[in-house]
């Protein structure tokens, strides 16, 4: 088994490795998907976790409030391993998936009144810097992970992983000539967004001297493998409740929940504005065409030969809770 290597965790770059001698995220994605590859998902985990941790870290600041926010980040991951469509993005979406997990880790730890605690907690993620040092860089990754793929990606590859522009392009599958100029265009993209968010000088310095912080962590040994562990007895189908504690199964249903209750707000939006579009159309008609519409565009007009009613005032809302 894979979480039985006892050196699980003391290779946390594999950028250093030459390049085109390891697998895609896809191809691993794939063998773990389909042939229930235990070995593909432990390789997953030490290419991306200690990405991961450090992005649980950075937000949180309590190391087992951290630690359980990266086990349900993987644990949500192999739930998700066969429908993700785009998996050469791995990373760049496994960065939105740890920083969704601690958010809602953050909003916990604050119901149950730990706030002391967890200013007391020194955060392994970055020992030398201060509290305010410490806001800027989960700042920054909340920025980072508004950002389009296209540009978040080769951040989170060339950045918090460590990865070449070369290696990024591989796993990417993108020309290696065009990843200096995308990730010039990407720092660009980011830094304006930063400013936007901050006025003075601070603002224009704030990525450019912190993204080179947004480093990885080292994942101990220890968390690797129950995190190996939990995700084995997933993908078997015997449930993470006897690998993992409640806390860490609760964070992975609430991102789980709030991942899949995206697409159907992005089709009400989506419905919304089609049928603005429809109504704008139809009352451009309408207007050229010299007709008389319906106040409202899904509602049927009376014939033009109707009588008028007896009582007009009958179709009046009284009651204006129900306009509301």
């Amino acid at each position: 088994m894979a979480n039985g290597q006892p050196g699980v965790a003391q290779d946390p770059c594999p950028a250093a490795r030459p390049a085109g001698t390891e697998p895609t995220d896809g191809q691993l994605l794939d063998n773990f998907a389909r042939l229930g590859d235990q070995a593909a998902f432990a390789a997953l985990v030490r290419r991306h976790g200690p990405m991961v941790l450090g992005v649980c870290r950075r937000v949180l600041r309590h190391a087992q409030d951290a630690e359980d926010a990266f086990q349900a980040t993987f644990l949500v991951l192999v739930h998700k391993a066969g429908s993700l469509e785009q998996p050469h993005l791995l990373a760049s979406w496994l960065h939105g998936v740890a920083y969704r997990t601690a958010q809602h880790a953050r909003i916990r730890a604050a119901r149950r009144c730990l706030h002391e605690r967890e200013a007391a907690a020194m955060s392994a993620a970055a020992p030398d810097l201060d509290p305010v040092h410490q806001e800027q860089l989960a700042r920054l990754d909340e920025e980072l992970g508004r950002l389009p793929d296209k540009y978040r990606a080769p951040l989170v590859l060339c950045y918090l992983e460590g990865l070449t522009h070369a290696e990024a392009a591989r796993q990417l599958g993108w020309p290696i000539g065009s990843m200096s100029a995308r990730v010039a265009k990407a720092r660009d993209l980011l830094h304006r967004r930063l400013a936007e968010r901050r006025n003075g000088a601070q603002a224009l310095l704030l990525p450019l001297t912190l993204l080179d912080h947004l480093g990885t962590a080292e994942v101990p040994v220890a968390l690797m493998k129950s995190t190996l562990q939990a995700a084995a007895h997933v993908a078997t189908g015997a449930g993470a409740a006897a690998a993992v504690s409640a806390q860490v199964h609760d964070l992975a249903q609430a991102t789980l929940q709030t991942l899949s209750s995206a697409p159907r707000r992005w089709l009400l939006r989506f419905a919304a504005a089609l049928a603005l579009a429809l109504g704008l159309s139809g009352a451009a008609y309408a207007v050229a065409s010299d007709w008389s519409w319906p106040t409202s565009l899904f509602s049927s007009a009376p014939p033009a030969n109707s009588a008028p009613s007896e009582n007009p005032d009958g179709a009046s809302c009284s009651n204006s809770s129900c306009c509301h």
